[in-house]
């Protein structure tokens, strides 16, 4: 049976702040979600570090949006519903494409600078699996830093939203009419935030993963705070991995990324003997959906024995290449790689999140009060397999419609009881929860990766079981212990997803039998 609350605590003896909302996560999704809210609703966000080390704030690709005449909705819809490999809610998918383009004007509004063609259009881009250009992109290949940077300077100038940094969720407080507050952790120890609702924005899980292109924190703990809280899951088993992180020895626990958008501008995937491999494997050759192109490279290495595919850019212009991807062009030219006449070695690495918190169409989950937008969130517009710069969409189109949600609700504050908790004594130190996390990822790299057996998905689940068995005799004090079992807690999900789905699809690929 699972623990119920992590640490001890009581509430009547913490110190108490009361709020209308407490959104958890400063990425786009929460931002924006707290931006859509009424001037007269009080609002705390909290993020575990710096609102600026978030998944959002290193989004390089872009925003996918109808803009141009020659494209329709249509065929945005039908190109994500392909891309989630027949997983899809095909009402949420329409939502998403449908209301696009008004969030994105409201971007624009509000001071966000889109790139434009030489006669002040939008510039559109491709990426795979797009049957057109029609990704805009801010700064060539810092999107993500563009927006987020934005409404984070709008946050900070509105009077009722209050922005907490260095503060870490513990737990959701329910009582028997639904969410009534959080135990929060910040500098000052545990503090109880009285709440009528908690919006869940808390990012993706890539450091479950030893090799993630996800900024630290990425541990999937909102999502274990919700599971803990009754919330229902779903599609755990749809873990997305790039096809193309830049390989560097010197940044182990964060890979740098090295866009899709590459690809859209002509870039090619090579082996070692300068062979282009995925005109093989895929009628849209490079710019196949990411699970594709991501097994394509798998199996070429596999081949060949290479530790690494080579990007070639060399059809790109150097001075168009800097301009059109400033980061990716500076990072490369540091890392010793003089573009455009290197190719630039790649591998794949965890990214993204398709499963998390299942919710309807404006946020809201099985529990009363506890809404979840944003990568952690599963409302269906991924299905297994997210196409590529609609994450991002994702956090503007529903966080507003979350958001619309909480102020039509108007759940009233309640008066609560006090909670108080007694979990084991037994000691835990910080070492041996640092030790833990590295054998959680050692298990999911190995048995739980792009290509996943039915062994070995038994394999990871034994192992997985045991740690949690071994934490459930302890005093979680820590952070770190925390942490870990949140990381347990999600790893077992996703184990768990990964054994019932027997056949493959999406991101989900199970290897076929030897004979």
């Amino acid at each position: 049976i699972m623990r119920r609350y992590l640490r001890n605590f009581n509430t009547e003896m913490l110190p108490t702040v009361e709020t209308d909302v407490l959104i958890v996560g400063a990425g786009i999704a929460g931002l924006w979600t707290a931006l859509h809210l009424p001037q007269k609703t009080n609002v705390h966000i909290i993020c575990k570090y710096q609102p600026e080390e978030s998944n959002s704030w290193l989004a390089q690709g872009g925003i996918a949006a109808v803009f141009d005449e020659s494209d329709t909705f249509a065929s945005h819809i039908h190109d994500t519903l392909i891309a989630g490999a027949g997983l899809c809610d095909e009402k949420a998918v329409e939502i998403l494409v449908s209301e696009a383009p008004d969030n994105i004007k409201e971007l624009i509004q509000m001071g966000v600078v889109f790139d434009t063609d030489d006669q002040g259009n939008l510039s559109m881009g491709r990426e795979g699996g797009h049957s057109c250009r029609r990704i805009l992109h801010s700064g060539g290949d810092a999107t993500g830093k563009a927006i987020t940077y934005e409404l984070i300077t709008q946050v900070r100038q509105k009077s009722n939203i209050h922005l907490w940094s260095d503060t870490l969720l513990a737990e959701i407080i329910t009582d028997a009419t639904g969410v009534c507050g959080a135990i929060v952790r910040d500098m000052n120890g545990l503090q109880f935030l009285k709440t009528p609702n908690v919006v869940l924005a808390t990012g993706g899980i890539g450091h479950l993963y030893r090799y993630t292109t996800n900024p630290r924190g990425a541990v999937g703990d909102g999502i274990a705070a919700a599971i803990r809280a009754g919330a229902t899951v779903k599609n755990m088993e749809m873990v997305q991995f790039h096809p193309t992180t830049l390989m560097n020895s010197e940044e182990p626990q964060r890979l740098f990324l090295i866009s899709e958008a590459v690809r859209g501008e002509g870039a090619i995937l090579r082996n070692a003997k300068d062979e282009p491999f995925m005109e093989k494997v895929h009628p849209m050759k490079d710019l196949a959906p990411r699970d594709i192109v991501t097994r394509g490279i798998l199996a070429e290495l596999k081949r060949t024995g290479e530790p690494y595919a080579r990007l070639d850019a060399s059809s790109m212009s150097r001075a168009f290449f800097a301009r059109r991807f400033p980061n990716i062009f500076a990072k490369c030219e540091i890392s010793g790689i003089r573009l455009t006449m290197n190719a630039i070695p790649v591998h794949p690495a965890q990214h993204y999140f398709m499963g998390g918190i299942e919710t309807d169409e404006n946020g809201s989950t099985n529990v009363d009060g506890l809404w979840a937008v944003g990568e952690c969130a599963c409302n269906g517009v991924h299905g297994a397999n997210r196409l590529a710069s609609n994450s991002m969409l994702e956090c503007l189109v529903f966080g507003k419609r979350c958001a619309n949600h909480i102020i039509s609700q108007k759940r009233p504050k309640q008066s609560i009881a006090p909670i108080a908790t007694t979990n084991p004594i037994g000691s835990f130190s910080i070492d041996e929860a640092n030790k833990m996390h590295d054998e959680v990822r050692i298990i999911m790299d190995t048995f739980v990766g792009a290509e996943r057996t039915p062994e070995g998905l038994e394999k990871a689940q034994t192992q997985i079981q045991n740690m949690l068995d071994v934490l459930d005799t302890k005093a979680l004090t820590t952070d770190a212990a925390t942490e870990l079992y949140a990381m347990l807690t999600i790893a077992k999900e996703i184990v768990s997803g990964a054994l019932a789905r027997k056949e493959s699809v999406g991101a989900h690929y199970i290897l076929p039998c030897k004979q």
